[in-house]
């Protein structure tokens, strides 16, 4: 120095420490990119009050709203089908023997429903034949059961005379299932004793009465 003693050693200006205004030393730099992400909390909404949901109850002597009716269709559109859970495609299930045993569920109607659906309807031959039979079948037989229902006499005679056909129809069970061959054979064995038990077996029994009749009278027209 000036007065001979040791000067202090020089310092580096672009070494020194950064300070601030106030001379303090100022805080390293951090890069603002390294900032890990802040994470916003969802808060979830309130439930919903039960009580604002819930519409007022009407006055006394005031009628409640009635629901609000359906659109109505257009008037020329044909009504819609309604299944009964027996799958003929809307024209509806064994009516007849349904309401002569009271519901679908009984075994005579299942045995009837497998027949139909396992083997006659696996061929062209079993489907041709009922879609012939089921234009006639569906013509009457909605009136039938309807007075079945409100005849109970004659839901179980009803009952009674489709037995023979139920055990009829148990040959139909013997064809193989796509079997055109098989259903035709045996669905017309089927036919043939079901005409015998309700038609030949009926006009012969009511030929022999009539031959009894003539030969009871003739012996009484002698005397």
């Amino acid at each position: 120095g000036a007065d001979g003693a040791d000067a202090p050693p020089s310092v580096d200006e672009d070494r020194q420490p950064p300070t601030g205004a106030d001379g303090a030393d100022a805080p390293p730099s951090v890069d603002e990119d390294r900032q890990p992400p802040q994470r916003e909390v969802e808060i979830p909404p309130p439930p919903p009050d039960p009580d604002e949901a819930r519409p007022d109850p009407p006055a006394a002597g005031e009628q409640p709203p009635l629901p609000d009716a359906p659109p109505a269709g257009d008037p020329g559109a044909e009504p819609a089908a309604v299944d009964d859970g027996d799958g003929d495609d809307g024209q509806g299930g064994c009516l007849i023997a349904t309401a002569a045993h009271g519901t679908e569920l009984a075994p005579q109607v299942q045995h009837l429903r497998e027949v139909r659906d396992g083997t006659l309807m696996t061929t062209e031959t079993g489907r041709a034949f009922m879609a012939a039979f089921g234009t006639a079948y569906y013509s009457f037989s909605p009136q039938v059961a309807d007075l079945e229902r409100g005849h109970p006499a004659l839901r179980h005679a009803v009952a009674a005379l489709a037995a023979p056909m139920l055990h009829a129809l148990q040959v139909v069970d013997m064809a193989e299932p796509g079997s055109e061959a098989g259903v035709a054979a045996y669905g017309a064995l089927a036919i043939a004793l079901v005409a015998g038990m309700y038609v030949a077996a009926p006009a012969a029994g009511a030929w022999y009465a009539v031959r009894l009749g003539r030969a009871v009278r003739r012996p009484a027209a002698a005397a």
